[in-house]
């Protein structure tokens, strides 16, 4: 069976495991912004990495992305991306001040991002390795600011073998009493070997 076959039963269980991701990575961030933050069930997606720009409707826009690596029974990559507003956003809230362009971000700032992405990718990571039954460790991550093409094609180069698939965690986190949503996007690229790793974690092979 091929990834892009995958039947609801297994991306319901994907997602359930991704929603209690989501509800750790809320309570982190509640504690770390000492605000009460809330997600919404995310959405899960399985799609080319190809087709990425596209499927996210992030062509042609300026992001964010905390980049890991993560090792143990599968290897890949994990791409945390905000949109340029959305991280200017979070930015604002961290550090407590109006953030209206990148320039004004400075090592504090970026490091309070890639404080987020870590807590985010530990929350879900923790929580698919544990439905899949593999250990799954994350890096620490590295903080890229570019264009969201160049982003993840500089991403699809570490991967040759073939046709790569990205397993795409959608969330949205409320900021309790605000009108203020932070979108983020989880992005797990497992190698070639890895995916089949996942698939059989999967009963899928």
């Amino acid at each position: 069976m091929k990834i892009q076959d995958l039947k609801d039963l297994q991306l319901d269980g994907i997602k359930e495991a991704a929603n209690i991701g989501g509800g750790h990575a809320a309570t982190a961030l509640s504690q770390m912004l000492n605000k009460q933050v809330e997600v919404k069930v995310p959405e899960i997606e399985i799609f080319p990495i190809e087709k990425t720009s596209e499927i996210l409707n992030l062509k042609g826009s300026i992001a964010v992305a905390a980049l890991t690596k993560f090792f143990g029974d599968a290897t890949g990559r994990n791409l945390v991306v905000l949109d340029d507003k959305d991280a200017k956003l979070l930015v604002g809230i961290l550090l407590d001040k109006e953030i209206s362009d990148y320039s004004e971000i400075d090592e504090m700032g970026i490091s309070s991002i890639k404080e987020v992405a870590n807590i985010l990718c530990s929350s879900y990571l923790s929580a698919i390795s544990e439905f899949l039954g593999l250990m799954l460790l994350p890096s620490v991550p590295i903080i890229v600011w570019d264009d969201f093409r160049s982003i993840i094609s500089s991403a699809y180069l570490e991967f040759t073998a073939g046709e790569e698939f990205v397993f795409c965690v959608k969330s949205i986190f409320h900021f309790k009493n605000t009108d203020s949503h932070l979108e983020t996007f989880l992005l797990l690229i497992p190698d070639s070997e890895s995916l089949s790793n996942i698939l059989k974690a999967m009963n899928l092979l």
